[in-house]
């Protein structure tokens, strides 16, 4: 059953009596999401401070903003891709996200501002994505982890498809918050929660037409859904969030069973009760915290 904070949540979003997602223009659905984490995506941490910079990088084709994280004592660095259907989200939206989970893996966490579709389709993010990890294992002293939400979990996991292509190095760890493995849309879970549950199949099917650029046949393509050639490539030990009542939630069970076959499974956590993008909203969804919490014992002291 649906816990009673997400019926209230699904409850205030149909009393909206919002637009199918294909009528609203895209600058106006961007300040939705802006607006809405404000009010309810918690309260900016005091100790965990902040500071934007930007990245010229040789591969990217213009500057990147990021924004670090940091913390004391830092075991890390995390390299964090936001969700949003590559089409909203910024560095704003999960900023307190990005501070949580900084604070329960005692890491710095590097937010990526990538460029957002439809403006910029495939592979446009995944490079700038790329880019900055090259970075990052460069310039950064400390090892480099990666971690993402839905969308932004998406362009890890190609992040990882392609590290492999090229044999390149591997990232230490990596943390999925209901990833989006499978834009081929095969999955039951899509149908199952079709409708009614804030992601639904026709806003999933529009996400991935922007990214795509229109062109749908790239979808099958393992650096756009990582799902189908997870079990021949190599991976970091791997931390996975899932929600129950998600369009996305397969993508999580059978990366889980993949993984765990692989020894790669570091853990896995299914939420009962609670819908796609719930981690972020701390202000309706007491389970966010818990998944920190669940988090940070990976990355106590004998465990890290």
């Amino acid at each position: 059953m649906l816990t009673p904070e997400t019926q209230l949540f699904l409850e205030g979003l149909k009393n909206l009596n919002r637009p199918p997602i294909d009528q609203i223009p895209v600058e106006l659905m961007r300040d939705q999401l802006e607006t809405m984490i404000t009010l309810y995506g918690g309260s900016r941490l005091q100790n965990v401070p902040h500071e934007d910079s930007t990245l010229a990088l040789q591969k990217a084709d213009k500057p990147i903003k990021i924004r670090s994280f940091q913390v004391e004592a830092p075991k890390g660095v995390i390299l964090y891709a936001h969700g949003g259907g590559w089409t909203k989200g910024s560095l704003d939206t999960h900023h307190v996200m990005c501070q949580n989970l900084a604070q329960a893996t005692h890491s710095h966490v590097i937010a990526i501002a990538y460029s957002l579709s439809p403006e910029h389709v495939y592979p446009v993010a995944l490079n700038e994505i790329e880019a900055v990890y090259e970075w990052a294992v460069t310039k950064q002293s400390l090892p480099v982890s990666v971690a993402g939400d839905s969308a932004g979990a998406n362009l890890i996991a190609g992040l990882i498809v392609r590290l492999n292509n090229k044999q390149s190095t591997l990232p230490k760890g990596c943390i999925f918050f209901y990833p989006a493995f499978d834009l081929t849309c095969q999955l039951e879970s899509l149908q199952e929660f079709a409708e009614g549950y804030m992601l639904s199949r026709h806003s999933v099917m529009y996400y991935i037409n922007n990214y795509l650029g229109g062109d749908l046949t790239s979808a099958e393509s393992p650096e756009v859904s990582p799902l189908w050639s997870m079990k021949d490539i190599n991976f970091p030990q791997t931390l996975i969030i899932a929600a129950e009542y998600d369009p996305l939630r397969d993508d999580s069970r059978i990366a889980k069973d993949i993984l765990k076959q692989k020894g790669a499974l570091k853990g896995y956590l299914e939420v009962p009760g609670v819908i796609h993008g719930f981690v972020q909203i701390p202000s309706f969804f007491p389970e966010s915290a818990k998944v920190f919490e669940w988090i940070s014992k990976f990355y106590s002291s004998e465990n890290c």
